[in-house]
């Protein structure tokens, strides 16, 4: 435990680090009086049409949690799956590589009484899913918008094209995890070898555990071989949820009173934007989400408020959403403590 609350800690020192950091850059050239008097000119129902569109973009997380853990027998609660959302939110948000939002959202369905092999499952195919459109809609955008982004970007074309690989990787990984058993079996294997060399003990005692857990995982992926539709269902909510996150941009572009350019053309640049970074190893992909953000979106926005544009965008889109799910995990960290010093505290939602 404690070595887990290090290295949140730890994760979190980087975070706020990186925050300024980037803050810093971003207001090296340009005063913060400069940028609040930009954004005082944006018109306000742009922005909570843009916190709204975020609304949207947990509540889709939660309603996926729901559909997938539905199919193993949990009547998951709305609360219970905006709970669950708002965890991976804020922990994939402050871990490199949005690293720690699974983990901890299969921690807090344990404890709500859900087996970690049935939860470990339904975070694969609601990831899977998002892979999958994120994926899909860059290669569109870039496709769509290859010459504004080949104008704009130079040498972080490159960038890009790592982006789209590590997430086909990614997606393939997920597919066997999921659908083929030889997969699982070889990797439990690697780890159990790895293991090997420092504890033969451990490895047995991991070897075992993993035979059980394969065992209980492939019984867990007929659920979803039986029931196609389902993935489906998934994309389909999946692909709202992305282009609800997409829209932001399109949205604070709107606000400064725009309109050149048309909402597929903002989404697909920003589609583009979010592969390109989204595999880097830096909690929210900090300083390069806003650096590339400058870069792309500077053919859009006039040079004046470039710069407020790319704060507002990601202010609604990542720093406010970080704020209010951060928020959440500490009262539901509060209420775990109060009830447990009273004796009242219950797991499931």
């Amino acid at each position: 435990m404690n070595h887990k609350i290090l290295q949140i800690l730890k994760n979190g020192g980087l975070f706020v680090l990186l925050l300024g950091l980037t803050f810093y850059i971003i207001l090296k050239d340009n005063s913060l009086s400069q940028i609040a008097s930009a954004v005082s000119d944006v018109e306000l129902p742009y922005i909570f049409l843009g916190i709204g569109a975020m609304a949207i973009f947990l509540s889709c997380e939660a309603l996926n949690i729901m559909r997938c853990l539905k199919l193993f027998g949990y009547e998951v609660s709305p609360l219970s799956a905006m709970k669950y959302a708002a965890v991976g939110f804020f922990f994939s948000s402050v871990t490199p590589s949005a690293s720690g939002g699974q983990p901890m959202q299969v921690y807090y369905m344990y404890k709500d009484h859900i087996e970690v092999s049935h939860s470990t499952l339904a975070l694969l195919f609601e990831l899977l899913s998002f892979e999958t459109v994120t994926v899909t809609l860059s290669i569109i955008g870039f496709l769509y918008q290859r010459n504004t982004i080949s104008a704009s970007m130079g040498n972080l074309k490159y960038l890009l094209l790592i982006g789209v690989g590590l997430n086909l990787m990614v997606m393939l990984l997920l597919i066997m995890a999921i659908f083929s058993r030889n997969a699982i079996k070889k990797a439990a294997k690697a780890v159990t070898r790895l293991v090997g060399f420092f504890s033969k003990t451990k490895a047995d005692v991991l070897e075992e555990l993993f035979t059980e857990q394969i065992t209980e995982y492939q019984q867990s992926a007929r659920y979803f071989k039986e029931n196609k539709m389902i993935f489906a269902k998934t994309l389909t909510t999946t692909l709202v949820q992305i282009l609800a996150m997409y829209s932001v941009p399109f949205l604070v572009y709107k606000g400064f009173g725009l309109g050149d350019f048309n909402v597929l053309e903002v989404i697909a640049l920003q589609s583009v934007l979010y592969v390109a970074v989204s595999a880097l190893p830096l909690p929210g992909a900090l300083g390069v989400s806003e650096s590339a953000f400058m870069i792309l979106f500077r053919t859009m926005f006039p040079a004046g408020i470039l710069s407020s544009a790319m704060v507002l965008s990601r202010g609604i889109s990542f720093y406010l959403f970080v704020l209010v799910t951060g928020l959440c995990v500490a009262g539901l960290v509060l209420i775990k403590k109060k009830g447990a010093s009273y004796g009242l505290y219950h797991t499931n939602c």
